[in-house]
Parts: C-alpha cells; structure tokens; sequence
C-alpha cells in the first residue's frame, strides 16, 4: 500500500487511515512525499547570476519532504504499523505517486481528498483526481 503525503492535515488523515489498514492486513506501507520541480519563469532567470536560488530552492524542500516523512512515521507507528517505507521522490506528483507505488507493488494507493494545493471548490485535489483517472491501481481517497 502507498500513502501519499504533503504534509497537510488531510495527508495525515490518509496516513492513518492507511496505516490502519495496513496493520489489520499485516500489509507493508509506503509513505511518500513528492517535491514538485519548479521553473523559474524566463523572465527571473536573467537576474539571477547563478544556479545558487535553485538549489537553494531544492535543499529547502528535501529537508521540509524529510520533516514531513518524520511525522508521517510517527503517525504509522502510533497505529501499530509493522513495515513502514518513508520516501521523498522529485517529480509530477500524480505520475511519481503511480510510478512509485508500481515500484513497491502496492494494490493500492491512499491519498487526501485535498492537500496544499490551491484548487479552490474542488471537491477532490487535482492531484488526487489525477491519480484517480490515470492509475490501473485501486484508490482510496480519504475524507
């Protein structure tokens, strides 16, 4: 099973509910948090001098995806999950969540009906719907 996780209290909400399932099927979890790339627009890049700001940028968000993981895992453990995977990946989200969950060989994905994203009005995050209409692995998108 895969959780994805960014850090939002719905995220969380998937992780124990995840992690519950886990523990009645004595199933191994993954807990992932996916760092988006980002570009900078054109139009910044000819003031900054360097590639300083991007990797700035990218250390920045490995060390927020590890604090996110590190509370993810807490969050397992108090539910009495026995295999816990904590992972950060850099990529799409919907497509790294899928690639990383085929990977694991996981029947099935858990995510948050919506997490730091703002699509406002949604009834699901478009990362989650995402996930929903291009995944061949089975879904449960916690509320």
């Amino acid at each position: 099973m895969c959780v994805a996780v960014d850090g939002s209290e719905m995220s969380l909400q998937a992780v124990t509910a995840a992690s519950e399932i886990a523990t009645a099927f004595s199933a191994d979890l993954l807990l992932l948090h996916v760092i988006r790339p980002m570009k900078i627009p054109t139009e910044l890049e000819r003031y900054i001098k360097s590639d300083d700001l991007a990797k700035l940028r990218s250390s920045a968000l490995e060390e927020v995806g590890k604090e996110i993981m590190t509370n993810a895992l807490e969050v397992a453990r108090q539910q009495g999950t026995g295999n816990v995977t904590a992972k950060v990946a850099k990529g799409d989200p919907a497509g790294t969540i899928i690639k990383q969950a085929t990977k694991f060989e996981a029947d099935l994905i858990v995510v948050g009906t919506r997490g730091l994203g703002k699509v406002e009005g949604a009834l699901i995050g478009s990362i989650s719907r995402k996930i929903a209409d291009i995944s061949s692995i089975s879904m449960l998108i916690v509320k």
